[in-house]
């Protein structure tokens, strides 16, 4: 008995597991809405998977969007992550991405940041830093649509936790895909003007 209430006493003391991952938080500004919907989540990288073909070919794994329920608007976090996902990068850089001459800090670690060249016809800005040795990750994403339900979205990085096992996604740079979706609307935007006589 006496050894139980030792094992009690020690229990706190233990190591607890550190939390890994990306915290994020998202607002989004429907059409005439003065309120943002608004979530908090965590990203996580997962492991790749294994075939079952003889030879094993390197895979990549993806990513998990962990919600925080307790904050933000209840009801709209699925509707949230869904576009949350089209938003976030998180692999090496990439042709439309730049190296600038600063740095960001989160709490003791100081992060490179890297540019991201916009599409023409987008009303965007995009921050990258460098969470890892080649490993970017979305730090900030603001923009504004003129079509659509959303009138503006806004997506920032809030903390890092452990980054030691945070590892490129198989659809890490989707942020790209989905700017190169919103010019091409754009650009069809601008293409069918109608002139009255």
């Amino acid at each position: 008995m006496c050894r139980f209430w030792i094992l009690v006493l020690l229990l706190p003391s233990w190591p607890v597991c550190a939390q890994e991952g990306l915290r994020y938080r998202m607002q989004l500004w429907m059409h005439g809405d003065s309120q943002p919907l608004e979530t908090r989540f965590r990203l996580q990288s997962t492991a790749g998977t294994r075939s079952h073909n003889r030879v094993q070919k390197p895979r990549m794994g993806g990513w998990n969007l962990e919600v925080d329920r307790s904050q933000g608007t209840p009801y709209a976090q699925a509707m949230l992550l869904a576009r949350a996902e089209r938003l976030l990068y998180l692999a090496g850089p990439a042709p439309q991405t730049r190296l600038e001459p600063i740095s960001l800090r989160f709490g003791n670690r100081s992060l490179p940041v890297w540019s991201l060249e916009m599409p023409k016809g987008i009303q965007a800005s995009t921050v990258l830093v460098e969470v890892a040795p080649s490993l970017l990750a979305l730090c900030d994403f603001s923009a504004r649509f003129t079509r659509g339900d959303v009138d503006r979205v806004e997506l920032h990085l809030e903390g890092l936790d452990s980054t030691a096992r945070l590892a490129p996604a198989e659809d890490g740079t989707t942020l790209l895909s989905t700017l190169q979706s919103l010019a091409r609307e754009a650009q069809k935007d601008s293409e069918t003007t109608v002139t009255v006589q």
